[in-house]
């Protein structure tokens, strides 16, 4: 099925204020590519599969993007190809895949793949956040189930095929945020981030490392009971810990484990756009997380997060963001220092965080179309951090995925586990497994303008 190019491009073919700058980023140290897992209590039916994305697609059309060099700049450009469905059988193994934007891909920025019981959509940053993919891959599960004659019932909480398209999900959201107060906290600290040596090989970057902890909610006692609703409260401090008895060897003097926490601006400032739309927050590790009570630990880092997170205290970290895209890649400035200005934004990065935190929170789906379900969690690769956490809280367990470079072991990941179950958060590692990252190599668009 093929839609309209005309209708597409009613739309605003816009990355997004944040979505940009990933435009003008190798993914190999950006981690700009992004995935989620789900896994079904059924074996996937290709063509069913690649009937409900055919069906979404023209109601998601600000997600049928292409991208190429106009001019200094990379731009988005609509597409009306059918979409690729993939079997993915050389994840594991493969060196090379096809890239972000390819022929192969049908020039889109996201590749649906599957393997028995699971399907895979990995997408670029410039398209969405996870946040605002969720929406797209909840209704192509929805639309697959019932394609497969199983039946599900919508509650309000998946978007269909057959709703109107919303020209505001494409928009950037972040031109909102223009009229709002901001106010630089006095609080606000750039702490010296420890960061790890950089890969050998650049193309190591490409095979991310996955492990997985599963804390069953029900199970979790005591004070922590009280965090759950804000889980970076307790999982910061520990990975913290955890990396800095791993790294304690290299760590310069004034440098700290400084979490970067990606905060959903969505429930701070309401918009339907589906755009990459956060602000990171910090919380930089003392190094006393064992020398003090944990439950005056869990405090102050409750305390420091909640200041961060007023209205006009985030207003002010994601304008500031924005400035840093104009800077980099604003009008005026040649291509190749757009791809250097960008590149030294990951250079600024490092320096100011050590490894990153996603929370996507609670997925919100039908129970008719949870039944069918056994996993539904994100993965965030690890770019030039010592690793990367994304956080899910599904189907009662808070799902910590973690994500480093192929060359490391589990010591990180099993201490982090036992400091969880020594504080009485129950924690388990439950998967383990590598895989090929899809690259996007902004070097490489082809000048078709």
């Amino acid at each position: 099925m093929t839609f309209s190019t005309s209708s597409l491009m009613q739309n605003n073919l816009t990355p997004g204020s944040a979505g940009e700058i990933f435009l003008y980023q190798d993914s190999r140290k950006s981690g700009s590519v992004h995935r989620f897992v789900t896994t079904l209590t059924m074996h996937v039916r290709r063509p069913q599969l690649e009937q409900a994305v055919a069906d979404l697609m023209p109601r998601f059309r600000h997600f049928a993007a292409g991208v190429r060099k106009e001019g200094e700049s990379i731009v988005f450009s609509p597409l009306d190809a059918g979409v690729p469905v993939f079997e993915s059988r050389d994840d594991l193994v493969s060196d090379t895949l096809p890239e972000m934007g390819s022929a192969e891909l049908g020039g889109y920025l996201f590749r649906i793949s599957y393997s028995q019981k699971s399907i895979f959509f990995d997408w670029h940053l410039s398209l969405s956040d996870g946040k605002g993919m969720l929406e797209f891959i909840k209704a192509v599960i929805f639309r697959y189930v019932r394609l497969c004659g199983f039946p599900v019932r919508n509650d309000g909480t998946v978007k269909e095929f057959d709703d109107p398209s919303n020209a505001i999900e494409g928009i950037d959201p972040y031109e909102r945020l223009d009229d709002i107060p901001a106010s630089r906290p006095v609080w606000y600290m750039d702490a010296a981030a420890f960061s790890i040596p950089p890969a050998e090989d650049g193309s190591a970057a490409e095979k991310v490392h996955v492990q997985q902890v599963r804390i069953p909610l029900a199970r979790v006692k005591g004070q922590v009971k009280e965090y759950l609703s804000l889980p970076e409260s307790f999982i910061s401090p520990l990975f913290s810990h955890a990396l800095y008895e791993r790294f304690r060897g290299q760590i310069r003097q004034g440098e700290y484990i400084v979490s970067s926490i990606k905060e959903n601006l969505r429930p701070h400032f309401p918009t339907a756009s589906l755009r990459t739309f956060f602000s990171p927050v910090t919380l930089a590790y003392n190094r006393k997380v064992d020398e003090y009570p944990f439950g005056t630990v869990l405090m102050s880092q409750k305390k420091l997060l909640d200041a961060q997170l007023r209205q006009d205290a985030l207003a002010y970290s994601a304008k500031r963001m924005m400035k840093t895209v104009e800077r980099s890649c604003g009008e005026g400035i040649p291509f190749g220092e757009k791809l250097r200005l960008c590149g030294s934004c990951l250079d600024t990065a490092e320096r100011s965080a050590s490894f990153s935190i996603c929370n996507v929170g609670k997925i919100a789906m039908p129970e008719s179309l949870q039944q069918y379900i056994v996993e539904f969690y994100p993965v965030v690769p690890s770019g030039s951090y010592a690793g990367a956490l994304s956080i899910v809280n599904f189907r009662g367990d808070l799902v910590v995925t973690v994500t480093g470079r192929p060359e490391d072991d589990m010591s990180v990941t099993s201490r982090f586990v036992e400091l969880l179950n020594s504080h009485d958060i129950p924690a388990f590692i439950s998967d383990e497994y590598w895989f090929t990252q899809i690259r996007y190599l902004p070097e490489k668009i082809a000048d078709n303008g």
